[in-house]
């Protein structure tokens, strides 16, 4: 979610968007820069997209630029 907190630098970050198999409104949003996680295995998910974080409604920025700073990705649901 975009709001008054949003800092500018977490606007321009791409994302490379992989989506579970299994579970299909589970994402992992991981920064371009960042090398893809290991768990990110081709049996358990497919890359989705490119995702520039201004298209995608309901993605949390901020949530998703602290966590990829903590962890190298950011997993998230995405609900109906």
């Amino acid at each position: 979610m975009i709001n008054e907190t949003t800092h500018p630098h977490d606007m321009m970050l791409t994302y490379n968007l992989f989506r579970n198999k299994d579970v299909a409104d589970l994402y992992c949003a991981v920064p371009q820069d960042q090398p893809v996680p290991t768990f990110l295995t081709e049996d358990k998910w497919n890359y989705d997209r490119a995702l520039d974080v201004s298209t995608l409604s309901g993605f949390d920025a901020t949530a998703a630029s602290a966590s990829a700073k903590i962890n190298g990705f950011y997993l998230f649901h995405v609900r109906p």
